[in-house]
């Protein structure tokens, strides 16, 4: 046979396929857009974390003390390694947030960092936006500042412009700086994950408050090779044993180990939408290859071999798989870029880079996934027997035969976890539990639907009522209460549905034999009803669980603030701000208690006459149980101790008054995530930030972290005179102010602060549940657009079985229209049926949904999570109307097809 024959017979049997060739290359096209924009989306965030790690990390090694800041003194030692050759450069960098308003939310503020100009960036200097010319060195001067292009474009401002900049800090009152933007940095770099970030020089902001002692968050080194950073970073931990270190090749280990996960999840997520894509491969090839029995024993007839069949069969789902991965991986970098605005919704700076590799890789996957859920129907069609074909005899279903079947769906399975493990960059393990494991769940389902559409296609539709038919309804209705006992909306909608038994028997004639012939065609071609209903079941599911979990959680969270809440607005000031807030204190609006507390920045040096570093755990843990006792809180025992839940020891009470007798937390007992074993007896030595002060503690009680929300900011808890003894004598001590106000006034009583005391840290605390929920939500959007991939899917899948039900029906059709049934009647039944297997498999996929909410809520989160109503109904309503919606956009023409066109050689 000549080749050309292949191509020939390939090209116009896909042209003469018509609609069914359409639906076979939009089933592929789904699964590779899934897949290619994930895949894409991977990579821009691999690109944006890894390509400039030495820039991102701000060089060979950062070391940061968050907790501990350096004293200028400090630097004295990296200058002494600076000119010992051990390091060629440094630079500190100096902390702060810093809202363009005085009392502006968490979410409106951003970072502010002091450099010296001179000598910041100590790695690739940055790429300006504007001017495209600028350096840091030139432009940071004057109380002049650099911005970058992700502040920019959120708050709208733009070189040129003068804005006033309230700096916030924890020790106290801040300061405002009146400053112009000289320019804007691109997002890359040293800048690419920064967010929105201001540059200041170190000089002005120092001018602004000269009695303010400088403190350094991050001091970021060079050196000339690995075996300098690693000597360095050991003697920078010897020195610094409170502050952290990460070199570059750290940064990129943490940073690949999330990328890693992040990608295997888009990955896997583009598997489950291929693998939807590729059981409507197969359902449309088994169509296209059996309305062509005909043909095909022609072609055997005439000394075609079975192989020869294999590859004119195999160039058709190969051109079908081809011309579906280059549409798939076209709409893919579309997705792309909308899946990637979600993921910076998140914070992270995610720069729009298309990989030419993965785009042309998606175009291969389009062709071995047509290949390989082609197999099937190709190797089925070509065993046609030709005589059985003239004969007009059925093909046997014999054991040769279901060995056959069986043989190949193992061969299926195999060579789509060999694609699975190439898509998951060779992962073998992963690619053999993701793809087996999915099969098995499937496998399950397609069980269960089974039985589901067994029953559902049985259902009577009787004539007039009858005791049997009454009490199948009666038996709906008494399940249906039994149910709402558990779950309420679901013994509704069940309720429903026995009341629309009632109803369907008083309904037209037409209406009820529409209806029957509706719910006998769903069991007519049970396998493809139920391979319908997974693609349906799983992206409803999918969507329905990340909904409600977001819900659940989000509720969880504003009850935590509504109940927890002592005080919902809290000021820290010191000087003369204390003063003036304490006179003013009246004049705010709305506020009904309010209470005082002294408050210092801290230094702990030792724990039971060890030295502080021999306590505290290693690693990124470290700093984080510094931060618990690196902060006081002074209460005036004179009057009652605000109440504590103690789990050791006691709480502090008037007879304390005096002492340094104080209560910790109890993340630093040794159940807590810190294991540092504290307990009551326990000495603890602090000193001022300053280091002139040094005070002995005891600690009489635990207190439960989880119980006190928002009634201390320090997290060690002592008397006012153990906090001005510890308070450095440059900034005097500070005080805490917190508030109870109503809620309709919190506004203006926010705008009454900024007036009276514009320097202090004034935090509104249902800023934060707005904050925690705004995060939620983005979190929410990305995960929903993702699994709407796989709804997008099942939608093809519903088309692709509407579609070759109507090419098998078109007899019945003609025969319907020729004994007088119109055109809408058939669509009704059509629609009917269809909007009958999208509200089941919601129903379905929404009950397990809510299945894994609740043990999610008591295993995951020891809370009672629930699904709401409306998330159900609408979820299930939405699937049944997309159902029928596009069963009639399909069928619309089908259904009105000419008797005579389809009974002339009947």
């Amino acid at each position: 046979m000549k080749a050309s024959m292949y191509f020939n017979y390939t090209s116009r049997s896909l042209l003469r396929g018509g609609l069914r060739t359409l639906l076979a290359v939009f089933c592929v096209a789904v699964g590779v857009m899934a897949i290619v924009a994930l895949q894409l989306v991977g990579s821009m965030l691999q690109n944006s974390l890894t390509s400039s790690t030495r820039d991102t990390n701000g060089g060979d090694i950062a070391v940061t003390a968050q907790s501990v800041p350096f004293k200028a003194s400090d630097l004295s030692y990296f200058e002494q390694l600076k000119s010992e050759g051990a390091i060629t450069n440094y630079t500190a960098v100096m902390s702060a947030n810093g809202p363009l308003s005085p009392v502006a939310s968490s979410s409106q503020s951003f970072s502010v960092n002091a450099v010296d100009p001179n000598n910041y960036p100590v790695v690739s200097p940055p790429t300006f936006v504007t001017p495209s010319y600028g350096s840091v060195s030139n432009l940071l001067t004057r109380n002049q500042v650099i911005i970058t292009q992700q502040l920019s474009t959120t708050f709208h401002h733009k070189v040129g412009d003068i804005v006033t900049v309230y700096i916030k800090t924890q020790a106290g009152s801040g300061q405002t700086l009146h400053v112009t933007i000289a320019g804007v940095v691109a997002d890359s770099g040293v800048f690419a994950q920064s967010g929105n970030l201001m540059l200041i020089s170190a000089h002005d902001e120092q001018a602004a408050a000269p009695s303010t002692p400088a403190s350094y968050s991050t001091v970021y080194v060079t050196t000339a090779n690995q075996a300098q950073t690693d000597a360095v970073v050991k003697a920078i931990n010897q020195h610094f044993p409170l502050a952290s270190t990460q070199t570059v090749a750290g940064a990129l280990q943490a940073q690949q180990s999330s990328i890693d996960l992040i990608s295997k999840f888009l990955e896997i997520a583009g598997l489950l939408a291929l693998l939807i894509g590729g059981v409507g491969i197969v359902n449309t090839m088994q169509v296209l290859l059996s309305r062509r029995k005909t043909e095909i024993a022609m072609l055997k007839t005439t000394g075609y071999r079975r192989v020869d069949l294999y590859v004119l069969f195999g160039l058709e789902a190969g051109l079908l798989g081809m011309v579906g991965g280059i549409i798939g991986a076209a709409a893919a970098t579309g997705v792309s870029s909308i899946v990637r605005i979600l993921m910076q919704n998140l914070g992270l700076t995610v720069p729009f880079q298309l990989n030419p590799w993965t785009i042309a890789g998606g175009v291969a996957i389009g062709l071995v996934t047509a290949l390989i859920f082609g197999l099937i129907p190709i190797v089925q069609a070509a065993n046609i027997r030709p005589l059985n074909v003239i004969r007009d005899l059925s093909e046997s279903r014999g054991a040769s035969s279901i060995a056959l079947t069986i043989a190949l769906l193992v061969v299926l399975s195999v060579l789509f976890c060999a694609l699975a493990i190439v898509i998951l960059k060779n992962d073998v393990v992963l690619g053999i539990a993701a793809v087996y494991g999915a099969f098995a769940f499937l496998l399950v389902l397609s069980v269960f639907f089974g039985l589901v559409v067994f029953v559902v296609s049985k259902l009577p539709v009787p004539e007039h009522f009858d005791l049997r038919y009454l009490a199948l309804i009666l038996v709906g209705m008494a399940a249906s209460v039994l149910l709402y006992l558990v779950l309420p909306v679901f013994g509704i909608l069940l309720f429903a549905a026995s009341l629309v038994g009632i109803v369907i028997v008083l309904v037209p004639r037409t209406w009820k034999v529409s209806t029957k012939m509706a719910l006998r065609n769903i069991g007519r071609q049970r396998t493809r009803t139920t391979t319908t209903m997974l693609a349906l079941f799983i992206g409803v599911f999918t969507i329905g669980l990340v909904l409600a979990l977001g819900q659940d959680l989000q509720a969880q969270i504003r009850n935590a603030f509504a109940q927890n809440l002592t005080y919902n607005v809290v000021t820290m000031t010191s000087g003369t701000d204390t003063t003036a807030l304490q006179a003013r204190l009246g004049t705010v609006p709305g506020l009904s208690k309010a209470r005082t507390d002294t408050f210092a920045q801290i230094v702990p040096t030792a724990i039971d006459g060890q030295l502080l570093q021999q306590v505290l755990p290693t690693g990124d843990s470290r700093q984080r149980a510094i931060t618990f006792l690196s902060s006081m809180e002074g209460y005036d025992l004179s009057q009652p101790a605000p109440s504590l839940t103690i789990v050791q020891g006691r709480n502090l009470h008037a007879s304390d008054a005096g002492t340094t007798n104080v209560v910790v937390s109890g993340l630093l007992t040794a159940t807590g995530p810190f294991q540092m074993h504290l307990k009551p007896g326990d000495t603890i030595i602090f000193a001022s930030t300053d280091g002139k002060t040094m005070e002995s503690t005891t600690v009489v009680g635990i207190y439960d972290p989880n119980s006190s929300f928002n009634d201390h900011v320090g997290n060690v808890l002592a008397s006012t005179e153990t906090v001005s003894t510890l308070s450095p004598a440059t900034t005097g001590v500070t005080t805490v102010t917190y508030m109870k106000i109503d809620s309709a006034q919190v506004n203006t009583a926010l705008n009454t602060l900024g007036k009276l005391v514009p320097n202090a840290t004034v935090q509104n605390l249902a800023d934060i549940g707005a904050y925690v929920g705004q995060l939620l939500n983005s979190i929410l959007e990305m995960l929903v657009a993702i699994a709407s991939l796989s709804l997008i899917a099942g939608v093809i899948i519903i088309a692709n079985a509407v579609a070759l039900a109507m090419l098998e029906r078109r007899r019945e059709l003609g025969i319907l229209k020729a004994v007088g049934y119109t055109s809408g009647t058939v669509l009704s039944e059509v629609v009917i049926e269809n909007g009958i297997v999208g509200a089941v498999a919601a129903l379905m996929a929404m009950l397990l949904a809510t299945g894994a909410i609740t043990l999610l809520g008591r295993l995951f989160f020891n809370l009672t999570f629930s699904v709401s109503p409306l998330i159900v109904v609408s979820l299930i309503g939405g699937s049944s109307l997309l159902a029928m919606l596009m069963a009639t956009l399909i069928a619309w023409g089908s259904v009105r097809v000419r008797p005579l066109e389809v009974l002339r050689y009947e």
